[in-house]
């Protein structure tokens, strides 16, 4: 069974612009999640998603530059995007990553995917639905291709085709399992969705330099819980503060 990771990235992002592309020292955000998912024993792709917008072709230059596959969708249909990369490159099996989770835990997704090959479901997700025990920032999605064109034919709220597997998850149509663990690490975020998101990402590249691409979850944590003073800004958001304007 083969499984490609499929990452939605564009650079008109609402609350940080830019910051897939957005450099700090050796690194950007595309970079470091491509290096990490690169240490992989269970990915055989990987792809991304961008947008047929003009600013966008900053990514696909960014991938021909780093012989990286993509594909350039719809801007605001995610589903449809999604659905039309697995039928472009004959996708199987589909990993959702999304591009500010750079931080997602290898040792997490190796076990996940060889979950989903024993259990033989539809979907199979870490943090959704909730509530979870992950981290913000760890979210991982996994689904085959029929379930993708199922949802793609069914799913018509706004919120379903720029969430991509809100349907999924949602309808009850499907055979889902969910992985979780013991300890609740919810309270903790490492996710990139705004200017002070990115700071944190900035000292942990500071701290662990080119080790930002091996370091695992437990790791992130301790160097949260050493530094809190880095994570203060964090007491005014919350998790899926991104899903909001899909429910206005």
């Amino acid at each position: 069974m083969s499984l490609a990771v499929v990452i939605q990235a564009h650079i008109a992002s609402k609350r940080l612009p830019g910051k897939v592309l957005t450099k700090y020292k050796n690194f950007n955000i595309l970079d470091i999640l491509i290096k990490r998912l690169k240490k992989s024993s269970q990915v055989d792709k990987i792809i991304i998603a961008t947008t047929k917008n003009k600013k966008d072709i900053k990514i696909v230059n960014y991938c021909k530059k780093n012989k990286i596959l993509f594909y350039r969708g719809s801007e605001n249909d995610v589903l449809d995007r999604y659905y039309k990369v697995a039928k472009y490159y004959r996708l199987k099996n589909i990993i959702r990553l999304t591009s500010d989770c750079p931080l997602i835990d290898i040792k997490t997704l190796d076990k996940m995917i060889k979950k989903f090959k024993k259990l033989k479901v539809d979907y199979y997700a870490n943090t959704v639905p909730h509530p979870c025990k992950f981290p913000d920032g760890s979210d991982i999605e996994i689904f085959n291709y029929k379930t993708l064109e199922k949802t793609r034919k069914n799913a018509f709220l706004p919120s379903e085709r720029e969430h991509v597997t809100f349907y999924m998850w949602k309808s009850k149509n499907f055979f889902t399992k969910k992985f979780n663990i013991k300890e609740d690490l919810s309270k903790y975020r490492y996710t990139v969705d705004y200017k002070e998101d990115f700071k944190l990402i900035c000292a942990l590249i500071d701290f662990y330099g080119n080790s930002i691409v091996d370091i695992d979850m437990r790791e992130i944590i301790k160097f949260i819980n050493k530094n809190p003073k880095k994570v203060a800004y964090q007491k005014k958001l919350y998790r899926t503060i991104g899903w909001q304007s899909s429910f206005i």
